[in-house]
């Protein structure tokens, strides 16, 4: 078994990830360190019931031990991050749960946490929790309907960390063991986006409320995926905010994705004899459920429906063409796929040129279209 690692993402701000290979969690410890030396320590959407011997070892390495945590806070009600909780507090009999009133709704349903451990979002004056006894600030943030009607998120003023809960979060789409996205990162937030948050109102809305922030945050630290900072924060919000997710995906039930998924499936038949291994394994990984929801629906061995974005959909054949060869040539593969989207006059979501030189396909993304983030905070 691997050795649990911790990231220090901001000052005494930590988290650790779950071993989920698809769709892993982050867990979060903060310690509010004082200048008079007081401290309290918080752990942020703390999991499952098998994550209490990792949570159990890093609060002994970070504050001496569960006994001495104060407080836990819930983005929402989901069990992948809730479960935990009672656990906790037969274990840290001092701690209070801080979360909206419609997360407490469903919490309390585990049965053995009382009422009077619990803390509401809507009662701190002003969205601000104050930690008199260290000196901290923590301000409230409303994520509703991202994805669940009381989401929320808190910024932690000392770090300029915004802990988001699911907002922003992402499928596992970066190769390697580091926390921080890149922007192989996208891929996952979109998809993630796109299948589980009900509307581009919603998080229009939720991103609205982020770029109000003062000063505004440096880190978005969600709960799955990877933790966003840098230019790629400001780049990540923009494409978040013109993202088509939920109703309106669903809505477009349009003939170009009916002659996306003929496309997808004439390319799919077309490989099947010449490349039958090939396919296979491409079949196999369009299926797959494993730790999220598939985002190509099959009926037979035909594709017939999608949850994502047609060209998120055709963006991810794309690259499994590389990903999943074993010695087939890409370059014919890539060209079958293109032969099937111009069969059914469907446009890639990518410019594909030849290379004079080399013969080689050159796959070319252009800029994003959309109001700049920037605008919106001035």
């Amino acid at each position: 078994m691997a050795e649990l690692r911790i990231y220090e993402i901001g000052k005494n701000f930590y988290v650790i990830k779950s071993d989920e290979k698809d769709f892993h969690r982050n867990i979060y410890f903060r310690k509010f360190v004082g200048e008079n030396g007081k401290m309290i320590n918080m752990i942020m959407d703390p999991g499952t019931k098998k994550d209490l011997p990792n949570i159990m070892l890093v609060a002994k390495k970070l504050f001496g031990g569960i006994q001495n945590l104060h407080l836990i806070f819930l983005s929402h009600q989901d069990p992948d991050l809730t479960s935990v909780v009672p656990a906790l507090m037969a274990t840290a009999p001092r701690a209070k749960i801080i979360a909206s009133i419609d997360t407490w709704r469903l919490l309390k349903m585990y049965g053995g946490i009382p009422e009077k451990r619990f803390l509401a979002v809507e009662g701190f004056k002003g969205d601000i929790l104050n930690i008199k006894s260290t000196g901290h600030q923590i301000r409230f943030v409303n994520a509703t309907y991202c994805h669940f009607r009381g989401a929320m998120m808190f910024y932690d003023m000392e770090t300029k960390i915004l802990f988001s809960g699911d907002f922003m979060g992402g499928v596992d789409s970066r190769v390697g063991e580091d926390v921080y996205a890149t922007e192989e990162s996208w891929d996952g937030i979109a998809l993630f986006h796109e299948i589980y948050m009900p509307s581009s109102k919603a998080v229009k809305e939720t991103i609205n409320r982020i770029t109000l922030l003062d000063p505004f945050p440096e880190i978005i630290a969600p709960q799955h995926g990877d933790v966003i900072k840098g230019g790629l924060l400001l780049d990540f919000l923009s494409r978040a905010y013109n993202l088509e997710v939920g109703v309106e995906l669903l809505a477009k039930d349009t003939p170009e994705k009916d002659l996306t998924i003929m496309a997808i499936n004439e390319f799919l038949n077309k490989i099947k004899e010449i490349y039958t291994s090939f396919h296979d394994r491409l079949v196999e990984r369009l299926r797959k459920v494993e730790d999220f929801t598939p985002s190509f629906i099959f009926k037979g061995d035909e594709v017939s429906d999608l949850k994502l974005s047609t060209n998120d959909a055709l963006k991810t054949i794309w690259k499994m063409i590389e990903a999943l060869s074993e010695g087939e040539d890409i370059n014919e593969l890539r060209t079958y796929f293109i032969s099937a989207l111009d069969q059914f006059n469907v446009e890639p979501p990518f410019e594909v040129e030849t290379s004079e030189d080399s013969g080689e396909m050159i796959e070319r993304t252009g800029d994003l279209d959309g109001k700049d983030i920037e605008d919106l905070i001035g």
